[in-house]
């Protein structure tokens, strides 16, 4: 089964393998077993396109539990904080002052 994503570059995709542990051959079963946890998980209604399960993973360095929790609170925070979310300005001050906090 091939994943509808956006190609990375040759230099990219070094990069990708290097520091994020890709293995462009577990790609699939990886996204697969998100998307089978995501259909278990009721009070997920989460995005399941190859490319946002990809994105998340390469965030979390492949690791299919890091994925999980982060993707959670993705919703999770949408759900219950949606200004975090939503009106999401790179100018705005308030967008960087909730980007600075996640860095502390």
């Amino acid at each position: 089964m091939a994943l509808n994503i956006r190609k990375l570059s040759p230099a990219l995709q070094k990069v990708a393998c290097e520091q994020l542990f890709e293995e462009p051959d577990k790609i699939v079963d990886s996204v697969k077993i998100l998307r089978e946890w995501i259909a278990k998980s009721p009070h997920l209604r989460a995005r399941t396109d190859d490319q946002f399960l990809v994105t998340f993973l390469r965030c979390c360095k492949y690791s299919i539990e890091k994925t999980k929790a982060k993707i959670d609170l993705f919703y999770t925070l949408r759900t219950h904080m949606p200004e975090w979310v939503q009106d999401r300005d790179p100018l705005k001050l308030r967008l960087h002052e909730i980007i600075r906090f996640g860095w502390d």
